[in-house]
């Protein structure tokens, strides 16, 4: 459980195996951030497909077209009510809206999941300067102890 304080290291105090695995830790977290923004990144792209899907059928004078039951199953459908879409809510819950409410909570998750994603940028950032730390004190760390093995010779 996260209390909110930070604790800081002294690297330059650890042995170089340690320095190491603090190293590893670091880019396992990077990764896992990385990971999860690309995750977000994706689902951003599906909410806009939702919109540019809304958009479209607002133009189209088609009154047929193919529902997908899989990722490569397609049922011929038609159109019930052009202008109402029924809209996923989250928890598998769906609500029927016209099509500028439609938009507009695809919108509104858009702009939750920028600043998720503008949060976990920060963070990699972050992290990505905790790692330069970590691989600079584990260089002068090495060349400290060539150089002790080299005076011992």
């Amino acid at each position: 459980m996260a209390t909110g304080h930070q604790r800081k290291i002294d690297l330059t105090q650890l042995q170089p195996q340690q320095i190491i695995e603090f190293r590893k830790s670091t880019e396992q977290e990077i990764n896992h951030f990385t990971q999860s923004l690309q995750a977000l990144q994706t689902a951003q792209s599906r909410l806009k497909e939702c919109i540019n899907s809304v958009d479209s059928m607002e133009k189209s004078d088609a009154s047929e077209l193919l529902v997908p039951l899989t990722s490569s199953l397609y049922l011929p459908g038609k159109i019930a009510k052009k202008d109402e879409y029924l809209v996923d809510i989250g928890t598998g819950y769906f609500v029927n809206k016209l099509a500028n409410e439609t938009k507009s909570v695809y919108e509104s998750k858009i702009e939750k999941l920028n600043g998720d994603s503008k949060k976990l940028k920060e963070i990699l950032v972050q992290k990505n300067e905790i790692l330069n730390s970590i691989n600079l004190v584990l260089r002068n760390k090495m060349i400290e102890y060539e150089k002790q093995q080299q005076q011992q010779q």
